[in-house]
């Protein structure tokens, strides 16, 4: 009984180090996993981008604009309908995380628009020291000008599987988001 209770205090529920006065909440990667946003400082390479978002949660469907900036001092996304009207905006400076759009549900929140955004844009061993802290990695691989990051529950001990959370396919031009745990995807197309 109690090599039980010791199992579930080290695996059951793990969370990474939140970022000193942030007032983020953190990131459920899994039912029991919490990530805490990582530091602006760990992008891997700055971006300012126009791209076409296409999105897919459950059965609803969306596709717009969307000006991404991120850097160093964080990342701000902002949402265009094909009028150019302005349908939202996401700001994460390392300190706050915000989400500002009528079009979507108030239920979903910055920190886990970010978190995505993190594992496809931040440096990845960065990614997978604070991923290890939580019994979790993240796998790359490279093939034909593409990478793959998939984000994986560890298998601590043999009797379990590692499974997959969430496939990032990095190409020229293009990165796709899959959260199988979740069932979502996003499709960035960068405008030529």
């Amino acid at each position: 009984m109690m090599a039980v209770f010791v199992l579930f205090s080290i695996f059951g529920c793990a969370s990474t180090k939140q970022i000193e006065n942030s007032t983020v909440a953190p990131v459920y990667i899994t039912n029991t996993k919490k990530f805490y946003l990582m530091s602006p400082a760990e992008i891997e390479n700055k971006i300012d981008a126009l791209q076409l978002l296409n999105g897919k949660f459950g059965e609803n469907e969306f596709v717009m604009q969307a000006l991404l900036q991120a850097d160093e001092k964080g990342i701000f996304l902002s949402l265009f309908n094909d009028f150019g009207v302005g349908m939202g905006n996401l700001t994460y400076d390392g300190i706050t995380a915000n989400f500002d759009s009528k079009i979507f549900p108030n239920n979903l929140k910055a920190e886990y628009i970010v978190a995505d955004l993190q594992f496809a844009y931040y440096k990845i061993p960065a990614i997978n020291e604070i991923l290890k802290s939580i019994g979790m990695y993240m796998e790359v691989t490279e093939n034909d000008g593409s990478q793959v990051r998939t984000i994986c529950s560890n298998s601590i001990l043999p009797m379990m599987n590692s499974k997959t959370i969430e496939v990032i396919t990095k190409k020229s031009g293009s990165i796709k988001i899959e959260n199988m745990l979740r069932g979502y995807e996003y499709n960035l197309q960068e405008a030529e």
